[in-house]
């Protein structure tokens, strides 16, 4: 082959800068499960290839694995892949071995004269551990040793690995690892190594697998990488990924940023098959074979899901992690035989539709015959009822409510009666959210607690946007300003639809009668106006909680009357203090 292609692949993984670094091979991606995800590996890393993407994943491989792949490049350039994971002790020990070669270089001197061809070789060896520290949390270490031969010269050296991966819920992951923290030395200088950080999440659901990750190179800008994985079938993978990096997509293109393949799995025994494309380079392509052992133990489990209340047998799905990773159900009698388990901690999570989920944790002993009873307690359902009114006029209006908690949902509400209702719903808390019949009323949301087999009861008062209204008139004994006993039921509704609504401004408007009052207390009917309103301030700060930055005072004597003067009635009724939203 021609060196211009040499050159050109060490650019490419050079990450459009050649040079920055050495051995670009550390850059290539290893086994094409991970290359077909897109690289995006390392919060998933759960094969023997985790010694590469992430030492911390080890310590979740329960089983002996074994892979043997084959990276097919351009010109005849090839790798050659070794990876395995021994379970040792809380974790498993994982070897790796790399060999790659680049036959055929053709040989010139600087008067253009061929001297034929040569050949150069890289070869790394890795030894990596990863252990469980604590339920579902793994931390993880890897060694390397490198050897470059480039016809004139050579160069050797190593590095380390460090990873720690944990899955806090069974649908997510994430993971964190630094690779190639070392150098190579060529007879005279220490090189520096393509060393990176990278962080990844993971989300698995039913037979989906999706992962995101976030590669920083020391020698470089961020990269990103996703990947989707689809298995339709025990037996069957498809895969499908995108990277930004670590090859230059500015010089290649951006379709050699994809990356596909599939999986096969009968068995214990499975291949997998990649496709890259890189530009004008080509397209390389990356096979491998792996196989899976289970570490057998001499302890055996009899699991048996019942009904909390009835006793009765359950069907339920089971995931176990631990010293044995797999998911399973059981049968209509509601049993699950697992048998040839080692000693250790065995994580079951248990459910099973219409059931509240549990985990539980069993200590296995792995010598003798052990028994699990799991029971599940049924869901049970509670209500909610509510109207919604418009906070001015206090009839029913119409909108939506939405309800967000074990489960979620939105509802159309009547605009005639106002009225909805959730009926069925799981117990626990929901954030409810009203949304009014148009723009212009404020959305209102709150928290409650459904519990079984009760109704909760809750009213919305919907105040609209930019609109002055009064939300309830308080009336007072001639020439006071005391709050009398019967008002304060009517001062507790408004309080609460300024508790319900905490982005608006209130303005108490306090009023007199036509009649001048001066005492020593009240001066003067604006004085007297000025205190009503301060008391109705006071009350709902004191006994309501309301900010006081939301509440303005101001007083109008007799100027504002809503009736005559003339009748005690009349006057009892302009004796009052109002509610006015004057801003949201």
């Amino acid at each position: 082959m021609s060196i211009i292609a040499l050159v050109t692949m060490t650019a490419v993984f050079g990450f459009g800068e050649p040079g920055t670094s050495v051995l670009p091979l550390l850059r290539v991606g290893q086994g094409p499960r991970a290359a077909a995800m897109g690289e995006a590996y390392i919060s998933l890393a759960d094969d023997a290839s985790a010694i590469y993407w992430n030492p911390a994943g080890l310590g979740q491989l329960a089983d002996y694995h074994l892979a043997l792949s084959h990276h097919q490049w351009f010109a005849d350039i090839k790798d050659e892949l070794f990876h395995t994971a021994l379970p040792l002790g809380p974790g498993a020990l994982g070897i790796g071995l790399v060999y790659s070669g680049e036959p055929g270089i053709e040989y010139w001197d600087n008067n253009n004269n061929s001297y034929g061809t040569f050949s150069t070789w890289n070869g790394i060896a890795s030894l990596g551990y990863g252990a469980r520290i604590a339920s579902d949390w793994n931390l993880g270490f890897g060694l390397k040793g490198f050897y470059q031969s480039l016809h004139t010269m050579a160069g050797y050296g190593g590095a380390l690995d460090l990873g720690f991966l944990g899955r806090p819920l069974p649908f997510l992951g994430f993971g964190v690892s630094a690779r190639n923290l070392g150098a190579m030395y060529y007879g005279a200088d220490w090189e520096m190594l393509p060393t990176e950080v990278g962080l990844g999440v993971h989300f698995r659901q039913s037979e989906f697998n999706t992962s995101l990750d976030a590669v920083y190179p020391f020698d470089n800008s961020i990269n990103v990488r996703a990947g989707l994985e689809y298995a339709p079938l025990d037996a069957l993978a498809l895969r499908l990924g995108y990277r930004t990096g670590p090859a230059d997509l500015t010089t290649l293109g951006f379709f050699s940023g994809l990356t596909a393949g599939l999986g096969i799995m009968l068995g214990n025994f499975g291949v997998d098959y990649c496709f890259i494309p890189y530009g004008k380079l080509g397209i390389t392509h990356r096979v491998g074979i792996k196989l899976k052992v289970r570490r057998k133990g001499s302890g055996s489990l009899d699991i048996k899901v019942l009904d909390a209340e009835m006793r009765r047998p359950l069907w339920a799905n089971l995931t176990f992690t631990g010293i044995r990773n797999f998911t399973s159900e059981t049968d209509r009698a509601g049993k699950l035989k697992l048998k040839e388990l080692l000693p250790g901690k065995l994580i079951i999570r248990t459910s099973s539709k219409g059931y509240i989920p549990r985990v539980d944790t069993m200590q296995i002993l792995g010598d003798r015959k052990q028994y699990a009873t799991i029971t599940l307690t049924r869901l049970k359902h509670g209500s909610i009822w509510g109207v919604l009114y418009d906070a001015a006029t206090k009839k029913p209006i119409g909108g939506t409510v939405s309800y967000q908690g074990p489960v979620y949902g939105e509802q159309t509400v009547d605009p005639d009666y106002g009225s909805f209702a959730l009926k069925g719903l799981p117990t626990g808390s929901y954030v409810i959210e009203v949304i009014g019949p148009t723009d212009d009323y404020v959305p209102q949301s709150c928290t409650m607690k459904v519990e079984p087999d009760v109704v909760i009861e809750k009213e919305f008062y919907l105040v609209k946007r930019r609109q002055t209204i009064v939300l309830q008139g308080i009336n007072f004994e001639t020439g006071k300003a005391d709050i009398l006993t019967e008002f304060k039921s009517a001062l507790d509704r408004a309080g609460r639809i300024l508790l319900e609504n905490p982005g608006i401004v209130v303005e108490l408007a306090g009023h007199t009668d036509l009649r001048e009052i001066h005492t020593s207390e009240f001066p003067s009917n604006w004085k007297l106006s000025e205190a009503r309103a301060e008391a109705v301030r006071k009350y709902l700060i004191d006994n309501l909680g309301i900010v006081a930055e939301r509440l303005i005072a101001r007083g109008y004597a007799d100027t504002q009357p809503i009736t005559s003067n003339e009748t005690e009635q009349g006057m009892a009724k302009n004796r009052r203090t109002e509610f006015r939203i004057i801003e949201q």
